[in-house]
């Protein structure tokens, strides 16, 4: 897998991706602890966050690496997926295209990590601006995406799982990064399991 360690800590690379202002600089600052603004300005190509952590009982470090949507990023963003372990692909809840638009960003990661397809979620995010029926009829149509990523890529030593999220409540945004550490975490170790049993 090639996993970078600091000192006690193992390096996780994260990738926040998905099309333009669907939320991901949001989810980043409200998962860090920075205040969420209503108003900001478009992410510039790329920007990254550090955050030490424990999961399953090991130190962490989070690099998260927030990736410009806009189609002008397009060639430059798949420098940014080099050497990541783990993504969380979020699409807007208000604009169910966004969710359709995840495949290429799917396919995007796989080309991009050197290293093949690695765990990522999908986040449903900004359900504080939807209604409950709204977000019944989302899930719906994303659990049939989720089950067709599972077919793709259930042998490869992950499950994609998904989150309803909101940036501006706080709304599972904790967990899905929690779990995607643990997710890759686990998928560090069936590699290395795996390559244990090659002839």
């Amino acid at each position: 897998m090639n996993e970078v360690s600091y000192g006690q800590k193992l390096f996780l690379k994260v990738i926040l991706a998905g099309e333009g202002a669907v939320g991901k600089t949001s989810l980043r600052r409200s998962y860090l602890g920075e205040s969420f603004i209503t108003n900001h300005l478009e992410t510039i190509g790329a920007d990254f966050a550090s955050l030490p952590k424990t999961v399953n009982n090991i130190s962490i470090l989070y690099q998260i690496w927030d990736i410009a949507g806009q189609d002008i990023f397009e060639k430059v963003r798949m420098l940014y997926y080099r050497g990541a372990l783990g993504a969380l692909m979020v699409f807007d809840a208000t604009k169910i295209t966004t969710l359709k638009k995840l495949e290429r960003w799917v396919k995007e990661l796989e080309q991009g990590t050197e290293r093949g397809i690695v765990p990522f979620f999908i986040l449903g995010n900004k359900m504080d601006l939807i209604s409950k029926s709204r977000r019944e009829s989302v899930s719906e149509r994303v659990k049939k995406f989720i089950k067709e990523l599972n077919t793709s890529y259930g042998s490869k030593g992950f499950k994609v799982k998904y989150f309803e999220t909101s940036a501006k409540t706080g709304e599972n945004v904790q967990d899905a990064f929690e779990e995607l550490g643990t997710e890759i975490i686990n998928y560090i170790q069936y590699r290395k399991d795996m390559r244990g049993k090659t002839p």
